[in-house]
């Protein structure tokens, strides 16, 4: 057995450390949560953790950063050119249903680190940057009919996107907080809203 090198354990203990963070932030929330907690969830002395992350915020950043990267990359490979853009937007809608009956602590986090923006510069640089992501995906697979549009019906394509994105992630948080069933959600109802039936925006 090949002998692991000091970068192999530093990864892994990273990953350890910011895998017990994620639990404990998606159980508690950012402000009811201690990097002592997290040391002892991880099974790591509080030194090694201070090691790797320095600050407390270093540490949540890091879980922020790997949260949005999961959730972009997700919606890149929800969306596709060989799909209408009625049926892109029903993609993101089923991807947004899955993860709310499937995981959702990642939108637990996501929520509570979009209240922390209001507050945390960093977290807000974050969190705008995740913004846009999403907002490019949208114009581009739900929004435009070309690649060169910048409006739709006089209104910046970027708007309208925001409205999409905005709209998805409120009905999200209902039934976070238990106000229905996701699975009763229908899809086709919700493209409907958005698009008519020969699949133009409405």
């Amino acid at each position: 057995m090949a002998k692991k090198k000091n970068s192999d354990f530093d990864v892994n203990t990273q990953e350890i450390i910011l895998n017990a963070a994620y639990i404990l932030l998606s159980e508690r929330g950012y402000s009811s949560v201690s990097t002592r907690e997290i040391a002892a969830t991880a099974g790591v002395a509080l030194s090694q953790l201070n090691y790797y992350y320095k600050t407390k915020e270093k540490l949540f950043l890091s879980v922020i950063n790997e949260v949005i990267k999961k959730i972009v990359e997700e919606l890149k490979e929800v969306f596709s050119t060989e799909k209408s853009r009625r049926e892109n937007f029903a993609a993101m809608i089923d991807y947004f249903k899955g993860k709310i009956a499937h995981d959702p602590e990642i939108f637990k986090l996501l929520i509570d680190f979009m209240a922390q923006s209001m507050w945390n510069k960093e977290i807000k640089i974050y969190i705008y940057g995740m913004m846009r992501e999403i907002n490019f995906l949208v114009q581009t697979y739900i929004i435009k009919t070309s690649p060169n549009q910048k409006n739709y019906k006089g209104v910046p394509v970027i708007y309208v996107a925001e409205i999409v994105i905005y709209g998805v992630l409120g009905l999200s948080l209902h039934f976070i907080l238990g106000k229905g069933d996701v699975s009763k959600l229908s899809t086709d109802y919700l493209t409907g809203i958005l698009f008519d039936p020969s699949e133009e925006l409405l």
